[in-house]
């Protein structure tokens, strides 16, 4: 229950913090005569080009007759025309008048102003994690798949090895429960991969979603005949995108540019995405064994294919 609390405070204190820093809280919006519900309608109207009252209240969630009011004072102020629906004379189409979207142009430039002023004083880093958040926070409250999301794949640059190295131990404490030592071995095999990085033997791959690193891949060098596939991660709400299956062809096909011979790759029973995915593309598992590691007595496995 504390935890629970805590998370609805700091929600709550978010909201708070947020919406006064816009001046939402403000009678008025953006240093206008207009309200931040009369700014939402006109903003609705000038997005839809024409609408119904109707449909503006299920949109925005508004009491019908205090949207009328609002309407009345718009049609009144000379901010928007009503016409019957030449499809069903019942219906009044709503839409904004040259006044009307006078007024919207300069709302927009000022709201423009208004965000350029809050990132003046931010790196370009810091407005990156800013917009990053905010995408997450949407994504996550939207509680809905998106039907396609375009993602780049990228070589490795500084910043990734200690991303990629906290994610691994971030996601598989959560899906499995490993404790510190997980990331202390990912972090351990990543530095010696930095240190003995060779471009023509060697390549991490990074995978991004706008700017936010979702998912990576690696293939190292063992010797001129045999490379290791490793740190293949897709982050959990990116999966089921084909970002897996699009990794283990590029690392693969990397593989067989270089000329190895054989691909070795080591895994545990737990992780059946992934198995599956090594099994659609030939790999073969050729041993396994239970123990006590990472805090758990898992079965690791090896996998292998040959090219």
């Amino acid at each position: 229950m504390i935890e629970k609390t805590e998370r609805i405070g700091k929600i709550r204190s978010f909201n708070r913090f947020y919406t006064n820093l816009l001046g939402l809280l403000d009678k008025t919006l953006l240093k206008s005569a207009y309200s931040l519900t009369d700014v939402r309608i006109l903003f609705e109207l000038n997005n839809l080009s024409t609408s119904t009252a109707s449909e503006i209240v299920k949109l925005l969630n508004l009491d019908p007759a205090y949207l009328s009011r609002i309407l009345s004072s718009f049609e009144e102020k000379n901010l928007i025309l009503k016409e019957r629906s030449s499809k069903d004379m019942r219906k009044r189409l709503l839409s904004l008048t040259s006044t009307g979207k006078d007024l919207i142009s300069e709302l927009q430039e000022r709201a423009s102003e208004q965000i350029i002023m809050l990132l003046s004083n931010l790196t370009d880093e810091d407005q990156n994690k800013l917009v990053n958040s905010m995408e997450v926070i949407e994504r996550i409250l939207k509680r809905e798949p998106e039907k396609s999301e375009f993602y780049s794949i990228r070589s490795h640059k500084p910043g990734d090895i200690g991303y990629i190295t906290y994610r691994h131990g971030v996601i598989y404490t959560m899906e499995y429960q490993l404790d510190e030592t997980f990331e202390a071995y990912v972090a351990k095999y990543m530095a010696q991969f930095v240190e003995n990085y060779d471009p023509a033997k060697d390549c991490l791959w990074i995978v991004e979603i706008g700017t936010e690193v979702v998912g990576s891949i690696a293939i190292v060098n063992v010797n001129d005949n045999i490379a290791q596939l490793r740190w293949l991660l897709v982050e959990p709400y990116a999966r089921n995108k084909g970002i897996g299956t699009k990794l283990m062809y590029e690392a693969i096909s990397f593989c067989k540019y270089q000329g190895y011979k054989k691909i070795i790759l080591g895994t545990f029973s737990d992780l059946k995405m992934a198995r599956r995915l090594y099994e659609k593309n030939g790999f073969q598992l050729v041993n396994s064994k239970t123990h006590p590691i990472w805090g758990q007595t898992l079965t690791e496995e090896d996998w292998e294919l040959d090219l």
